[in-house]
């Protein structure tokens, strides 16, 4: 277990990571669980690695609605407060368990949200730039 404490943009976060399994963890922000699957880019390099002076970019993580805020096996739930950025789907898509359906931007970080299960979306609640709240529905799959 990995303890940190985080600013970003002036905003300061209490970050508690375990990881369970090798793409796995469970992530608690200021308080609030996460399971978050997540994929390494870290490459041995052989030579010497140059940065750039500008500030990095937010990591890409996958969040998925924590366990007891489903409802319904269903549904794709937001696990908390933040924007619609994106939908990669529409009606009637296949989407497999794992791909991403929405991204939200939540805490000044783009959060991929992945489908919990394999199905065929049935129906999308959300428009782009909307603001939605924790729990809120996302997209319903059959």
């Amino acid at each position: 277990m990995n303890k940190y404490k985080i600013t970003i943009d002036g905003n300061n976060f209490d970050v508690t990571v375990n990881v369970t399994d090798h793409n796995k963890a469970n992530v608690e922000v200021n308080g609030i669980a996460y399971d978050v699957v997540y994929e390494s880019k870290n490459v041995a390099a052989s030579t010497p690695v140059t940065r750039k002076t500008s500030a990095p970019a937010a990591p890409q993580v996958q969040v998925s609605a924590p366990q007891a805020a489903a409802t319904s096996a269903s549904s794709i739930k937001a696990p908390l407060p933040g924007t619609i950025s994106a939908i990669n789907v529409k009606v009637g898509d296949q989407v497999k368990r794992g791909d991403t359906v929405v991204v939200m931007e939540a805490m000044k970080m783009e959060n991929n949200i992945v489908a919990s299960k394999d199905g065929k979306v049935k129906t999308i609640h959300v428009n782009t730039g909307q603001s939605v709240a924790q729990d809120d529905k996302l997209i319903d799959l059959e």
